[in-house]
């Protein structure tokens, strides 16, 4: 699979299910901008101290610390984004070290590992979605950090990061909207129990 293309196939789902579906806020507005400019800037990078960095890693780091500070128990949300780390960059190293145990496409496998975490530490789409974009970033940097120091010249947030970034996000919203869906059969269900009692009475 071409490196790049789920990246923007859910980017551009993403923005529009924002812009059109969403009610207008201001939080819906920066959104909507926050993504359109990060789809823009995918294929810039920075140089910083003989580092690449992709101009839309920036973005999403900063983003998602400003996301981060707005929730509840901001410490706690914030032990868990440590905990996304970790586990991202261990995954990565795990990867490079034995590519073997990689039994599913490394999107797919990565994805719902960490989308499984992430569930675990916390609920709330909008709590997933601050943690999981922090940890993910904060490992993505520390894998290439540590890649660099071995000699490895390589691009902090590329288009495979991007790719599983996404992937696990849609994973996140898709989770959510079953939660939502079960929650509003089991109300429609609790009426529809009532309705039948009421009548044989």
């Amino acid at each position: 699979m071409i490196n790049g293309l789920l990246f923007y196939w859910f980017s551009w789902i993403l923005w529009i299910v924002v812009t059109f579906f969403m009610k207008k806020s201001k939080r819906r507005t920066i959104l909507a901008c926050w993504i359109l400019v990060t789809i823009l800037s995918s294929s810039l990078s920075i140089e910083m101290q003989n580092q690449q960095i992709s101009v839309a890693f920036l973005l999403l780091v900063g983003g998602s610390f400003i996301l981060l500070i707005q929730l509840p128990r901001v410490v706690y949300h914030l032990f868990a984004s440590f905990t996304i780390m970790i586990g991202y960059a261990a995954i990565l190293f795990w990867e490079k070290s034995a590519p073997i145990w990689m039994i599913a496409p490394r999107v797919i496998l990565i994805s719902f590992i960490l989308g499984l975490l992430i569930t675990i530490l916390t609920k709330g789409l909008y709590n997933q979605l601050s943690i999981g974009l922090l940890g993910l970033t904060c490992g993505e940097m520390i894998n290439g950090l540590m890649l660099s120091s071995y000699g490895f010249r390589i691009t902090i947030g590329e288009m495979q990061f991007f790719d599983l970034l996404l992937f696990i996000l849609v994973i996140l919203v898709f989770l959510e909207m079953l939660h939502k869906g079960k929650d509003k059969l089991y109300v429609v269900l609790q009426n529809h129990k009532q309705t039948v009692k009421w009548q044989n009475e």
